[in-house]
This record gives C-alpha cells, sequence and structure tokens, in this order.
C-alpha cells in the first residue's frame, strides 16, 4: 500500500464528524466493489462527449489497480487511445454506497500477460480467437471517491469522501 497517501481524511458520518484512515475507507470501497460485481466504465470521445458502459472488472489490486477485459477493436478502445482518462462508477443500491474510481487507462496486449490474466468468465464464447481478440485495460487510481457505510460526505456541499493516490509527476495535475 506505498502507492497511498500516508495521511488521515476528515470525514462527515451520519453521526457527526469521524475520523478514517485511508485503509479503512478503501477497505469499505473493495466491499461495495465485490458485493456489486459490474461496473460502469466512462471514457470520453473525439467530441468530448463522455460515453459509459457496462464491464465485469477484475477485482482491485494491493494497489488499487483494476484491470477490464474487451475485445480490441471496440469503441472504448479507440477513446482510451485518444484519452486515457476514464472513471470505473460501482452502485451498490441495496446499501446506498458508491465508488468512483478516477485514473489513467493502459491498453495491455502482452500475450503472456493476457494468458497469465485470462479469467473463466473471458470464455471462448465471448473471446473465440484468444488471444488475438482480448484486450486488457490497466485503470491506475488517481483518486477514488465515494459515498460508503459511515461515510456519507458533506452535508452541506455533498462532496463524497475521496482517497488520493501517488501518480507519476508526468500524470499529476
Amino acid at each position: 500500500m506505498a502507492r497511498i497517501f500516508a495521511k488521515l481524511l476528515f470525514f462527515w458520518s451520519l453521526s457527526g464528524f469521524a475520523w478514517a484512515s485511508d485503509q479503512e475507507f478503501l477497505e469499505l470501497a473493495r466491499e461495495t466493489i465485490a458485493k456489486v460485481r459490474y461496473a460502469a466504465l466512462a471514457t470520453v470521445d473525439s467530441d468530448g462527449q463522455p460515453r459509459t458502459r457496462i464491464v465485469d472488472a477484475f477485482a482491485p489490486d494491493e494497489d488499487f489497480v483494476i484491470y477490464v477485459s474487451t475485445k480490441p477493436h471496440t469503441r472504448k478502445v479507440q477513446q482510451i487511445r485518444q484519452q486515457n482518462k476514464v472513471t470505473l462508477f460501482y452502485f451498490d443500491a441495496e446499501g446506498r454506497n458508491y465508488v468512483s474510481i478516477m485514473g489513467e487507462a493502459e491498453l495491455i496486449d502482452d500475450i503472456a500477460i493476457k494468458r497469465a490474466m485470462r479469467r473463466e468468465t473471458d470464455s471462448e464464447r465471448i473471446y473465440p480467437n484468444f488471444p488475438d481478440d482480448y484486450l486488457l485495460i490497466r485503470i491506475t487510481p488517481i483518486w477514488l471517491e465515494g459515498l460508503l457505510r459511515g461515510y456519507r460526505g458533506d452535508s452541506k456541499t455533498w462532496q463524497p469522501n475521496r482517497v488520493d493516490f501517488n501518480v507519476p509527476a508526468s500524470s499529476a495535475k
């Protein structure tokens, strides 16, 4: 977890002010992601219009990097080639929780990585010409925000709780 800033964030909860570490908040985010499974992936098209679609993303790794498998000729791949800033959005209607991960996407076409990461759900029915018709999108988080159990954001501005990740100097803005 070296990528996560070692700091405490101030959170507003339903019962008043509360302190929580980034780690506690990220653990609740992981629970929400695991519960809902599917995410909406938002990209931006060549006209500057945001585009969303449902994806079956991989579980976050220890640094909250998330992979998505897709076909190499999809619109999302074309859009990521033009603009690599993306958002993954997970919504748990039952718990009234959400997690948004803003990050940078990288297209991974390395055959060894694709073979190692292929899941059972990435079946021959979906990818009959594996590995040629299979591509991974690696999403490295810049920041994560959400409304989660006990962390409901600012009651006046509705600003959600947030965790910032270390990003390379070339990516920080």
